[in-house]
């Protein structure tokens, strides 16, 4: 009896080799599940949460959102008045943060003009000739500016700008926008949330906003900062307006004009200042090999400012003809630069601008000369907004003898040929000639002669 009681325990103690198995499956499959579903929420949770907003937005409205100068407007902060913390750069430029959108990205305004056009008669903006030179396109001579702005994809999106018809100025809206571009030009609303005749917008310039009225007349900011309307033919200032992403942080700076915030990580070439000799220009065309140059400031022989006609009979610019500017720069000041070898033949714009070709800047831009200096175009970005009253290489028909000459309130006027103005050339040089400096004022690029 003992023995069999013996052998029935034995038997109960032998473990059964399918119940292990059993057990063992299941700790690893439970393993599996909670290590690979903790893994699996962890990744769907950071690949579904928001994007962080830009640290610059975020930074900007906790620190200025009780100043008199940055107002709420129905959920957007405009900087206003005379504010003077609303500095950026970028691209070599300076610019005026307008303000802070619903969704942190930053809407700003370049501080100066930046060319002066015609907008083209009766057209809209998206029509305009003001929207083809800023934003690229596949026609021919569009974006001058977009082509030549840093990193565009990196740093920018496509800025939403108020672009209503509005009559009276007192009771603007905001029902219509244009949201697919990266330049516009600032709205009406744009100006008058900023503070109107008061806002820092306004600097003695004339320029283009994007609204028209109801006869299809186009509205800009004369140079005492009242609202007028234009037909479209009046060649006016051009402001560009940008937006910056909201994925994008300040890398340094607090606003000021001497502390602009900076977004940039590496810089473009386009605005860059450039130093040789003693002579400083600036980059206003950055193409494959070259790089096209505007002289800072102007011409002087022998510290001396220098004046000359441009010719005595019209806008072309013939250097075998002696007594015209053309031949001078070529005859005189080329020979007198310690870098001439360096100096590019290059093609030139040297048109004509005006109702004769309906104001299409294109078509001014597309008839060229080939020299190693000539002067800045109609259609091309001028950079100093402190020179003014000099020459341009573009006259206003074939049979006239007025030229167009460049103002510091950027509304283009004309005068006659035979004027003896102030002059400020352009060049062509390598990019691969430039050396140390990083492009700013302070620190420009160098060529070694």
């Amino acid at each position: 009896m003992n023995k069999e009681v013996k052998k029935e325990v034995k038997t109960r103690r032998k473990l059964n080799p399918q119940k292990i198995f059993n057990l063992i499956s299941f700790v690893f499959i439970m393993t599996c599940i909670i290590f690979y579903g903790y893994r699996f929420i962890k990744l769907y949770i950071e690949n579904n949460k928001k994007e962080e907003v830009n640290t610059l937005a975020t930074s900007i409205i906790n620190k200025h959102q009780k100043d008199d100068n940055f107002q709420n407007v129905n959920g957007t902060y405009y900087f206003t008045g005379n504010t003077k913390q609303n500095y950026l750069t970028y691209s070599n430029l300076t610019w005026r943060i307008i303000r802070i959108n619903h969704d942190k990205s930053i809407t700003a305004i370049a501080d100066n003009s930046l060319t002066a056009l015609a907008n083209g008669e009766n057209r809209e903006f998206s029509d305009s000739y003001l929207h083809k030179w800023l934003n690229d396109s596949n026609e021919d001579y569009s974006g001058i500016l977009q082509k030549n702005l840093n990193n565009l994809s990196k740093y920018l999106t496509f800025t939403n700008t108020c672009n209503d018809i509005i009559d009276d100025t007192k009771n603007i809206s905001c029902k219509t926008t244009t949201n697919n571009s990266y330049i516009t030009v600032p709205s009406i609303n744009d100006y008058v949330n900023t503070g109107s005749s008061d806002s820092f917008m306004n600097n003695d310039e004339n320029f283009y906003l994007i609204n028209n009225n109801s006869n299809n007349k186009i509205w800009y900011i004369d140079s005492e900062g009242k609202l007028n309307t234009s037909n479209g033919s009046d060649i006016l200032g051009i402001k560009p307006v940008i937006t910056i992403k909201n994925t994008v942080n300040a890398i340094s700076g607090n606003g000021s004009k001497e502390d602009p915030y900076i977004i940039e990580s590496e810089k473009g070439l386009f605005g860059s200042y450039v130093k040789i000799d003693n002579d400083i220009w600036r980059i206003y065309q950055v193409e494959e090999e070259n790089i096209k140059l505007s002289l800072n400031s102007y011409l002087k022989i022998d510290n001396e400012e220098v004046t000359y006609k441009y010719s005595n009979n019209g806008y072309y610019h013939n250097d075998t003809i002696s007594g015209t500017l053309a031949y001078y720069l070529k005859n005189n000041y080329l020979s007198q630069l310690n870098y001439n070898e360096y100096i590019n033949e290059v093609e030139y714009s040297n048109g004509i601008y005006g109702s004769s070709n309906n104001y299409d800047y294109t078509k001014t831009l597309a008839t060229t000369i080939k020299t190693k200096v000539a002067t800045l175009s109609i259609g091309d970005v001028f950079l100093n907004p402190v020179v003014t009253n000099y020459y341009t290489s573009t006259g206003i028909s074939t049979t006239s003898n007025l030229m167009y000459v460049m103002q510091n309130d950027f509304r283009v006027y004309t005068k006659i040929a035979t004027s003896n103005l102030k002059i400020i050339p352009v060049i062509s040089i390598k990019k691969s000639i430039l050396t140390k400096g990083n492009g700013s004022i302070e620190n420009p690029y160098e060529v070694q002669l």
